[in-house]
């Protein structure tokens, strides 16, 4: 009976705490680091802020993961934009500012959206050098594209559409924009510029602007592909 106690025993100490968080992180990173955290954990314990910090570097590994879903983010979000700016185009009459007509708000809502991740995709390639600047750039877009796409189902229910859109759309623009030219700065030239360009479009409020948006997200979807082929740490795992 002693003998099953101590056994039962040492089975419950074998993990350390806060070694459960460990299985929130992607396979590639426990199978390389798993063992080094646990002899970490062992050894020195993990506190409440310990366990947060566990939290906060598995959405950090997460994005870091070689993916392609921000190339897919992105590619969709291009096409949306090029078939709602060419549906635009072609009506008899161009809709009033700022350029959106009721029957493609819940596109544009999913275009947003599209976008969204995909900036994400891009800013986590290089956000390890960005400092600051890269911490306020993302929380600009994320803040942005929240605020952009309650505003267009604010829209899409009829309830108040103008001012407050263009406003919401405007700073989900220039988050992406910022994180664009973030990424020209660290050397990711053809991604940083394409970024860069693309949402600027959307600052204008009109059938050409989403066209020329939808032009440049499938560039940055298509160049996020190219690059999860080639050598180099954006390899595809």
């Amino acid at each position: 009976m002693r003998r099953l106690t101590t056994g039962s025993a040492a089975r419950t100490t074998t993990r350390p705490a806060g070694a459960s968080i460990l299985r929130l992180y992607p396979p590639g990173w426990r199978r390389r680091y798993e063992p080094e955290m646990l002899q970490v954990l062992t050894a020195l314990g993990a506190g409440r802020r310990d366990r947060l910090d566990l939290v906060r570097g598995a959405l950090d590994a997460w994005l870091h993961v070689p993916s392609r879903v921000p190339a897919v983010a992105a590619i969709a979000a291009g096409g949306i934009w090029t078939i709602i700016g060419a549906w635009l185009l072609a009506q008899p009459a161009p809709p009033d500012w700022p350029g959106f007509a009721v029957e493609i708000l819940p596109f544009a809502l999913l275009a947003a959206a599209f976008g969204g991740l995909a900036t994400i995709g891009c800013w986590a390639r290089r956000s390890d050098g960005f400092g600051p600047a890269g911490r306020i750039a993302i929380g600009l877009t994320i803040l942005g594209h929240l605020a952009w796409s309650a505003a267009l189902i604010v829209a899409w229910l009829g309830w108040s559409y103008g001012a407050q859109t263009m406003a919401a759309q405007a700073l989900a623009a220039v988050g992406s924009i910022v994180i664009g030219v973030l990424l020209v700065r660290a050397g990711d030239r053809r991604l940083g510029a394409m970024l860069a360009i693309g949402p600027a479009f959307l600052l204008f409020g009109s059938p050409i602007g989403w066209l020329a948006a939808g032009l440049g997200w499938t560039a940055t979807g298509s160049i996020l592909l190219t690059e999860l082929g080639a050598p180099g740490p954006f390899r595809a795992a």
